[in-house]
């Protein structure tokens, strides 16, 4: 069942979970439409009142215009919330509820592995008075304090959580080697709650908070086991991915597009303080290391290539759009490059992620038109799971959702974790390969226990010590600690290492209240490498003062393309029940479980594995090309020269290499004038161009000119084959540019699985 079918059969009325069985008539169109005017006319007022203030000399008309736009802009973000109270709603149907909503369900149509754990909803709904007054208390005085600190005046009015509780849903408690010495439980929090909170300035009630959304997958972790009371050493908590949030503003914090702000300020401090990496720990036991809770424990890297675009919709008067990426895994987020003026953009942007479970995490993105002036215009989004990844399903079209059209290709590759310095120089041939100077060869996981006599910050008045820590561009931050000179900042990070031999770990002490540096570090991370294991542990590590010391951990792994081993389930009955954790977007439909034995043939397969098209197949069995091999010492068949060119295909980066090499024999009609040449490349399909043009330099009085000049064209292999390569060849003088012969090479006949390389015949331009 999706989650439209529950939208479209959910009751526009408040009602009971269990009413929601009952089919209800819908509302009468008349009244949401008078409702659609009401909030036109409510917000045409808004606009107004700002209007009469400012003497803008603006049509009447313009602002129901503009209130319109703007209504439009706050709703497109609904769908969110309508997602989560149809998640909250169903955490209340029991099996037969779900039969009876859809006649014929799938035999495979099973959750072995999660619990709905009801008994513990009835305890959070027995308790929840109890958390409600917990809560207000909290609000009204650490998050007041806070909040105080830059508005000195604001104050809560009135806080009510009102009296629908969250609802837990999807327990499931894992099992096998992996958690020998922990406990790790996962589950769904669901709470669409009648919250209203009001909140003033200086006196004056400026707007609140309604209907509060919050939907978020929970990890808690409950490590180590231990012989003794307290049986369990500690506690971690994070979120997988981030929450989806939804809430409506009153007063006049509702003005249009504030929503949208203040709801991406909530999920950036989220991110910052629980989703993965972040967490929060406890620990029970002071014999459990600190770093045992608080380091973090990656189980690989997941390289994205985002490829191109296409399709997608027109946001600009110019009928294109300037479309960018954001992709993002937990609170990591990257960001493509904006493409200007095109609805089929190509980026060949790569990024890397580090993933703690592939098992449970997923892949977001969003895709936005740039705007110089305006909000950016939103495009389409979608979710990938990477246990899809893992299982073989790495090259693939995806259509973009909450979008009328429009879809992006994405690649990927699983990057497992090795301690063997033997897997280094492989994974340094396939970044040789790739020539992509963003991507990484290791990863270097760090654990920074404290620092000692750290530098006053003045004279006599201890500092607010934090650090960055950066390997190349990668930087991470640490907490504040007050009024120290010995901090225990206790926080485990992950560095992508680009060149493990050659890089350096940075260390910069910073005060927070001067801003002046108190000392620095520098590492390198070559010494690892001779390290048994790769690690050191609780390592002291001088630093540009004499006296200061930094107390570290470190560990160096290697990134291997060996293939993730998939641990079995003992409770799942068939493979196909473990894509059933979510809904994937890849290319609007489910994805298919490949057999366990192919994705295990050879742990040292192709970089990318790709999905077999006809025309991919076509390319394995193309014939040979059909140009004929040409003697060096000939004119070619018009006697206006030939061009020596080659052909290379890059399967992982999706690049085919040109190479123009030289030029033989061209004609030579007058010994004073001798040509200029240089060769221009452009590259069509059915009458249009599909890529760049490019030219090579001019070699002045030449008719045997030597080039070797290389120049890409970003294509996928099936794409490539539909390519024609149009060469000109042009003499260039002071006020002319004449043309001297040209070359068109059909690639449907080249065998782009091997390079090739060939001479050609210049033909006339009109031939």
């Amino acid at each position: 069942m999706t989650e439209s079918d529950l939208t479209n059969s959910e009751s526009p009325q408040s009602d009971p979970p269990h009413q929601l069985l009952v089919s209800e008539s819908p509302k009468p169109k008349a009244m949401n439409n008078r409702y659609v005017l009401i909030k036109i006319f409510y917000k045409a007022a808004l606009i107004f009142l700002g209007y009469a203030i400012s003497y803008m000399q603006w049509s009447f008309i313009l602002l129901f215009v503009a209130a319109a736009s703007l209504i439009w802009l706050e709703n497109r973000d609904k769908s969110n919330v309508n997602k989560i109270k149809v998640k909250a709603a169903a955490c209340s149907y029991t099996k037969q509820d779900l039969i009876r909503r859809i006649d014929e369900i799938p035999s495979w149509v099973k959750f072995p592995d999660r619990e709905r754990a009801e008994w513990l909803n009835q305890v959070i709904e027995q308790v929840w008075p109890t958390v409600n007054t917990y809560v207000v208390k909290l609000f009204r005085t650490s998050i007041q304090t806070k909040i105080r600190r830059k508005y000195d005046s604001f104050q809560f009015e009135s806080i009510d959580f009102g009296h629908s509780p969250p609802k837990i849903d999807g327990i499931k408690v894992y099992k096998g080697p992996a958690t020998k010495d922990s406990i790790i439980v996962d589950f769904d929090v669901f709470y669409d709650g009648d919250c209203d909170i009001n909140f003033s300035i200086s006196g004056a009630e400026i707007g609140g908070i309604r209907d509060f959304q919050l939907s978020v997958e929970v990890r808690v972790v409950l490590k180590p086991l231990l012989p003794k009371v307290p049986i369990v050493g500690g506690i971690q908590v994070y979120f997988l991915n981030t929450p989806d949030i939804g809430f409506t503003l009153d007063g006049l914090s509702s003005i249009p597009g504030l929503s949208s702000v203040i709801r991406s300020k909530i999920e950036e401090m989220i991110s910052k303080k629980i989703v993965f990496p972040n967490k929060i720990t406890k620990r029970f036991s002071k014999s459990v290391a600190p770093a045992e809770l608080k380091a973090l424990e990656p189980a690989g890297v997941l390289r994205v290539h985002v490829f191109e675009a296409k399709d997608l919709m027109a946001k600009d008067i110019t009928g294109k759009s300037d479309p960018y990426t954001i992709l993002y895994v937990g609170a990591q987020e990257r960001r493509t490059n904006v493409i200007n003026q095109s609805l089929n953009p190509k980026w060949d942007y790569w990024c890397e992620f580090v993933i703690i479970d592939p098992m449970s995490q997923h892949l977001g993105f969003k895709m936005y038109d740039k705007d110089q002036v305006n909000e950016d215009d939103f495009l389409g989004s979608g979710e990938i799971d990477i246990s899809t990844v893992i299982k073989g399903y790495r090259d693939q079209w995806i259509k973009l959702d909450n979008a009328k059209h429009g879809s992006i290709h994405l690649r990927f590759t699983w990057l497992s974790l090795s301690s063997d310095i033997g897997d280094l120089d492989a994974i340094r041939e396939e970044t040789q390969f790739l020539k992509v100077n963003t991507i990484s060869r290791a990863v270097l996981v760090v654990y920074v226990d404290m620092a000692t006599n750290l530098p006053e910050a003045k004279h006599l008045v201890k500092p607010h010590p934090y650090f960055v820590m950066a390997v190349g561009e990668h930087k991470h931050k640490s907490k504040v600690k007050k009024h120290t000179t010995d901090p225990a900042w206790e926080q485990g990070f992950v560095l992508l290492v680009p060149k493990p031999k050659e890089d350096s770990l940075q260390m910069t002490i910073t005060d927070k209240t001067t801003g002046n540096v108190l000392t620095q570090m520098s590492y390198k991370i070559s010494k690892l490498l001779d390290e048994p294991n790769l690690e050191v542990s609780k390592t002291e590590l001088a630093t540009d003062n004499e006296k200061s010391k930094v107390v570290i951990s470190m560990q160096l792994r290697i990134l291997t393309n060996k293939l993730f081993e998939v641990e079995e389930d003992e409770e799942s009955d068939s493979d196909s029940e473990e894509f059933l954790s979510r809904q994937s977007s890849l290319d609007g439909s489910s994805i298919r479980s490949r057999s366990r034995n192919s994705s295990r043939n050879s742990p040292r397969r192709d970089l990318v594995d790709e999905i077999i098209t006809p025309l991919s197949v076509a390319a394995a069995t193309a014939k040979p090309p059909v140009f004929p091999t040409i003697n060096a010492n000939s004119a070619g068949e018009h006697r206006l020269g030939r061009l020596e060119l080659s052909f290379n295909y890059n399967e992982p980066r999706q690049k085919l290499i040109i190479t123009v090499h030289q030029l033989s024999n061209l004609p030579l009609k007058d010994p004073t004038d001798i040509p200029d040449p240089y060769v221009r490349l452009k590259m069509t399909s059915q009458g249009h161009t599909t890529g760049p043009t490019y030219r090579t330099r001019v070699i002045m009085d030449s008719c045997n000119p030597v080039y070797e000049e290389t120049f890409e064209y970003l294509f996928s292999k099936s794409d490539a084959y539909e390519q024609t390569l149009l060469a000109t060849v042009k003499t260039k003088k002071f006020l002319y540019n004449n043309t001297m012969g040209q070359v068109e090479v059909n690639l449907k006949y080249v065998n782009l699985s091997e390079p090739y390389k060939a001479w050609f015949d210049l033909c006339p331009k009109t031939s």
